[in-house]
């Protein structure tokens, strides 16, 4: 077996490669040990992954919906305190542990001050290379699990030259590039999706590929509502932009005969 970046024998691997970090919430979409080696691996791990989840829009977002690490700890978030408008750092995995000031631990002994407020509005980030690279990273290896389950053949998929530009981007990036991706909210961070059966459930991510009429193949992905899109070609976005011209701005997520992609409605379009 080799690994499907560096192309080296990964026989030997021990690691199975978590296409979506496990600390974005995803315990099911992964790829057997070996198609990512050890190294690969370690690599996205510390150089890239580790960098988007310090940045502080996924920090905020995971500690709000209380979303933790593969070591299972939620993040450290701030919340605001009243009066004294001190951004305190708030602890929510062993209790509630808040971190304050003086003036601010003083007015609530006196009672004062008796809330905090959590900030909810936080900019996503639209120009970063690291949340770029993890995209083509997600985006490449959701495109190889689809390959394992048509049953071809893993080698020719390997050994595809069409795929060296994506791969050198993730693994090395040797010409320091900033593939341009696509960020904005599609729906609330709340939304409630819905169930055949009615019932509702929470939604913390979601992901599908759009093929575009200019021979494009794009990578759309959902988390908490905010939808990131890449071109797996390349930096451009341009054929993304022109589809969304044409379906009124609806994510691909939702398009018609997409089936929602996990056979969930949201409230936006329960009733549509």
């Amino acid at each position: 077996m080799n690994c499907i970046f560096c192309k080296k024998d990964s026989t030997n691997s021990k690691s199975v490669e978590h296409i979506i970090p496990e600390s974005f919430g995803n315990k099911k979409h992964i790829l057997k040990k070996g198609m990512v080696c050890d190294r690969c691996n370690n690599y996205f791990s510390t150089k890239i992954e580790k960098e988007v989840l310090e940045l502080e829009f996924f920090t905020n977002i995971r500690f709000r919906n209380f979303i933790p690490s593969k070591k299972n700890r939620i993040p450290r978030g701030k919340a605001i305190l009243p009066k004294t408008k001190y951004l305190a750092e708030v602890d929510l995995n062993d209790g509630i542990q808040v971190t304050l000031d003086s003036k601010s631990f003083n007015l609530i002994e006196k009672g004062e001050i008796t809330s905090i407020i959590v900030p909810y509005k936080y900019d996503y980030p639209k120009d970063n290379i690291s949340v770029s690279r993890l995209l083509a990273k997600m985006a490449f290896e959701m495109l190889a699990l689809r390959v394992i389950k048509t049953n071809k053949d893993m080698i020719d998929f390997v050994n595809e030259p069409q795929f060296d530009k994506i791969r050198n981007y993730v693994r090395s990036n040797p010409k320091n590039e900033n593939w341009v991706y696509s960020s904005r909210k599609i729906y609330s961070e709340n939304e409630k999706f819905y169930l055949k059966d009615g019932k509702s459930v929470d939604m913390i991510f979601e992901c599908d590929f759009l093929a575009t009429n200019r021979q494009e193949l794009y990578f759309v992905f959902a988390y908490k509502g905010i939808e990131f899109v890449i071109n797996m070609a390349g930096s451009s976005i341009d054929g993304y932009l022109e589809w969304l011209k044409l379906h009124n701005d609806i994510s691909p997520l939702y398009r018609k005969g997409s089936n929602f992609g996990y056979d969930l409605t949201p409230e936006f379009l329960k009733n549509n």
